[in-house]
């Protein structure tokens, strides 16, 4: 199965790890943190399930990653990054490069073909040390002398057929992709039910900012203005079965994450995670609301 052969890849580079099923399957961490979404076909994939990894990614100092075999139409290449709804987006093979043998690809697929990174100090300095002006490379690689001056002025991404005649003459020219350096706007997604929009604005009233977040253990990532984060369960639909069910998640994913939780129910619940009764949120303060939260985290 994919999800195990990710998993023991993770092992074999000492990551620690836990599963889910939702806009991530497996939330890792070694130095970083990463959340993987596992399909074999990587177009089952959902914008919905990006634009959580997006919101969760901005809040949490996450990486996310899309891992799977094929498309509809061809098979993945390893040493690849594809993408989908801006998510990075490669092979198991290629994650085993990555994490086991610390081996970042070089080639990008998107729309119009395979694409390389040419470091624009890299080419400038080659070029010059091997004595062509921009006019004689541009003529040697089939291109133009203005393609060759905006490699050299800026970083971006080159046709990888280009890439290779460059570094056919030039040596090597190209950096390799570090799907962790991504960065990610959160999505803004709306509270779904009117006791989490109640929650939310309690929150903000006491001075933190809110992100909804969905298809995750938690609905809600509470942000302090000193950038501290931890995530709220609200049990919307009043259902103790689902908040005991999703007990362990939240404590897996707090664990991994570093970051403190807490839930927010409209009755008292006995938990590990701390339980704050939503009448009783309002009559606490901010750092009553954080101590709380840390206390569950055993800060």
């Amino acid at each position: 199965m994919l999800r195990e052969e990710i998993g023991r890849i993770l092992e074999r580079s000492d990551y620690d790890y836990s599963e889910y099923s939702g806009c991530f399957d497996i939330i890792a961490r070694k130095q970083e943190v990463i959340l993987l979404k596992v399909l074999e076909n990587v177009d089952s994939f959902q914008e919905e399930q990006s634009d959580n990894l997006k919101t969760l990614s901005s809040n949490l100092d996450a990486s996310p990653a899309l891992v799977g075999i094929w498309t509809r139409r061809e098979k993945l290449h390893d040493n690849v990054i594809y993408d989908r709804f801006d998510i990075p987006t490669f092979t198991p093979k290629t994650l085993e490069n990555i994490l086991v043998h610390n081996i970042n690809p070089l080639i990008y697929r998107f729309r119009g073909g395979f694409f390389a990174e040419v470091d624009p100090e890299l080419l400038r300095d080659a070029r010059e040390g091997r004595g062509f002006s921009q006019s004689e490379l541009a003529e040697k690689l089939g291109t133009t002398k203005k393609n060759v001056y905006e490699h050299e002025r800026k970083m971006m991404k080159s046709k990888y057929v280009i890439a290779k005649k460059m570094e056919r003459l030039l040596g090597s020219v190209t950096r390799s992709i570090d799907f962790t350096s991504f960065s990610f706007e959160e999505a803004g997604k709306e509270p779904r039910t009117a006791f989490e929009r109640a929650i939310s604005k309690e929150l903000k009233r006491k001075g933190f900012g809110t992100s909804f977040v969905y298809q995750a253990p938690f609905n809600i990532i509470a942000k302090t203005h000193d950038k501290e984060r931890f995530l709220v369960f609200s049990d919307a639909e009043e259902n103790e079965k689902r908040v005991e069910k999703n007990e362990g998640y939240m404590l897996a994913f707090s664990e991994i994450t570093e970051k403190p939780v807490i839930v927010v129910t409209k009755k008292r619940m006995e938990l590990e995670i701390p339980v704050i009764p939503a009448d009783e949120l309002k009559e606490m303060t901010k750092r009553d609301i954080v101590r709380a939260a840390k206390k569950g985290d055993g800060s």
